[in-house]
């Protein structure tokens, strides 16, 4: 899938859809303006959350298979996402962060976890990963073996 779709629409979509669950479990199904509220804001907040994520992925994503790139551009949001409602709370209130809004920060993080980590592998293009595997010499394509010391035999087991 395309990734800026998949990061600037599906990411912020998952959170907002956890979001709204999470507020009809509190609020019940009665309250349906305090759960689209609830479910607008976590969409808003985490747009920049998961623009900043998605390039970091496009950036790993030549580089790293997409396992390692998934749960790495996981905890890159996740640290994003912390880092983004601490700041709010810094500029807009106090410096000082008390520990209670330390805690929400970290679930707001934590929230971010799964989709960021679902977003990296669905926009995941496995093709590409194929045609580098193919393209690589031999020796790097077939197995890893050690370099020999020099005056060394080489022995294939």
């Amino acid at each position: 899938m395309n990734r800026t779709v998949v990061f600037l629409l599906l990411g912020p979509s998952l959170v907002a859809i956890a979001v709204s669950m999470v507020a009809v479990a509190i609020a019940g199904p009665i309250d349906d303006a305090f759960v689209a509220l609830c479910a607008m804001a976590a969409f808003l907040l985490t747009l920049p959350v998961s623009a900043i994520t998605g390039l970091v992925d496009g950036y790993l994503a030549p580089t790293l298979p997409a396992p390692l790139r998934a749960s790495l551009t996981a905890a890159i949001g996740t640290a994003i996402a912390s880092g983004l409602v601490l700041a709010l709370f810094a500029m807009t209130f106090s410096p000082t962060v008390p520990p209670e809004v330390m805690n929400g920060a970290l679930c707001a993080g934590f929230l971010l976890l799964l989709p960021m980590g679902l977003c990296s592998l669905l926009s995941n293009d496995s093709a590409r990963e194929e045609a580098v595997m193919n393209h690589l010499p031999s020796p790097l394509n077939a197995s890893f073996t050690l370099p020999q010391p020099k005056g060394a035999r080489h022995q294939t087991p």
